[in-house]
């Protein structure tokens, strides 16, 4: 028999009883399923994916502070991500009365920054009351609180959010982590005989339960989403997702800011507390930031592929010519399909290429240009006065053409129907 978590003779569960500590799988619809199964295969993309150092530690430095700032700004606080990368560099100059703004920065990403260290040297990440305490205490460091606030002790008041949601009685609160973190244990047990997929999927759908109870219990006086989005980040790191990857539910609850609250409000009120709402929509979020971060890695990958490509090829007879022609096209930005950059204005496209070009009779270009073009590694647009990268050269795997037929090719089929002799009946 399946252990039971929750005592109904506690006051939480006459004020909260959407503390259930339950969650049924079923509840999900099918494309909730369908979602699973694709962040399980981006997951993989990015934890698979081969690219140079220096460009790994830049996607990780990147995500790292897009997800520790995007945990600070969803309370409120108004760093930019500019300045957000100065703190990490050193180089950033806040007033006095707002250096606390780049300290909770700070405090959120040195947690995700010991979180990563412990996965690397193997560390248990097993979830605990105390785990969570001194989460609470480095998210509430150096942070301006109240005085009867003490950050990593369980409060002893009541706390509510906003007029909207108010936290299960004090005295509920030790027993509601130490419940939540044996409840979690005991999700992990349960998976532990299936197949590694279904075990992830269950290391996904625990990190969003443990950051929605920690939202509904607030076990603290101040700090608690922080906390529980910390919370969050561990327990995905701990089911195997890449690092990267990791930090993408804090974006996406900080771009949905108001779709966020509305589903954590949602969770707690009416006859049937739809817990599964919000991990649908956690589900739906992390999806659409992993084909972002897909994206992202795929363009790093296709600018290598590029510059493979362009040093290969001989572009002049003479070796000055050839540098010459490379640099041009290396230099001619590759922004999207439909982005062309104007043929007048490439002479002076960087300082390098308007030293190239310096002194050089002003058909040097046109012909320059022309010979790209002829090559297939830059294209033209209708007008004949932009040219853009032709990177879909790179594409080895597209269709050569569309299934659906071109207007064009329905007409001439039309017309050959029509002119065909009628069979006989």
């Amino acid at each position: 028999m399946a252990p039971r978590f929750g005592d109904d003779s506690r006051p939480y569960h006459k004020t909260h009883p959407w503390i259930s500590f339950t969650f049924n799988m079923t509840r999900l619809d099918p494309m909730d399923w369908v979602r699973l199964g694709e962040v399980l295969s981006k997951s993989d993309h990015i934890a698979n994916v081969a690219l140079p150092a220096a460009v790994s530690a830049h996607l990780h430095q990147l995500c790292l502070v897009k997800g520790a700032l995007a945990s600070a700004q969803i309370e409120g606080n108004t760093l930019t991500e500019d300045q957000a990368m100065a703190q990490v560099h050193g180089s950033l100059s806040l007033p006095p009365t707002q250096e606390y703004k780049a300290k909770d920065f700070d405090n959120i990403r040195e947690a995700c920054e010991m979180v990563t260290r412990e996965v690397r040297d193997g560390r248990d990440l097993r979830l605990t009351p105390e785990r969570i305490k001194q989460f609470n205490r480095m998210v509430l460091e150096g942070q301006p609180i109240d005085e009867d606030i003490a950050p990593g002790e369980v409060r002893t008041r009541g706390v509510a959010v906003g007029s909207v949601y108010a936290g299960p009685p004090a005295g509920d609160c030790e027993y509601l982590l130490a419940q939540l973190c044996d409840w979690l244990e005991q999700l992990l047990q349960d998976a532990s005989d299936e197949g590694p997929e279904w075990q992830r999927i269950t290391g996904l759908v625990r990190a969003v339960l443990a950051h929605l109870y920690l939202a509904w219990i607030r076990p603290f006086g101040d700090g608690n989403g922080r906390t529980a989005r910390l919370i969050e980040f561990q327990l995905l790191l701990a089911a195997g997702f890449p690092t990267p990857a990791c930090h993408l539910l804090s974006n996406y609850y900080n771009k949905t800011r108001a779709r966020y609250y509305q589903v954590l409000r949602e969770t707690s009120r009416g006859d049937a507390y739809p817990v599964w709402r919000f991990v649908s929509y956690a589900v739906q979020g992390f999806l659409e930031e992993l084909h972002g971060q897909v994206g992202f890695i795929q363009q790093h990958q296709l600018g290598l592929a590029w510059l493979n490509l362009v040093g290969g090829i001989r572009l002049g007879v003479q070796e000055a010519t050839d540098n010459r022609r490379r640099s041009l096209l290396l230099a001619i930005p590759g922004a999207g399909p439909d982005f062309f950059t104007p043929v007048e204005g490439l002479s002076r496209i960087s300082p390098d290429i308007a030293a190239a070009y310096a002194g050089k009779h002003p058909k040097t270009l046109t012909r320059d240009v022309n010979v790209l073009l002829e090559q297939g590694l830059l294209v033209g647009n209708d007008a004949g006065d932009g040219v853009r990268p032709a990177w879909e050269q790179l594409y080895a795997f597209l269709p050569i053409r569309s299934l659906k037929p071109t207007p064009e090719e329905e007409i001439l089929a039309s017309a050959a129907a029509l002119s065909k002799p009628l069979e006989p009946s």
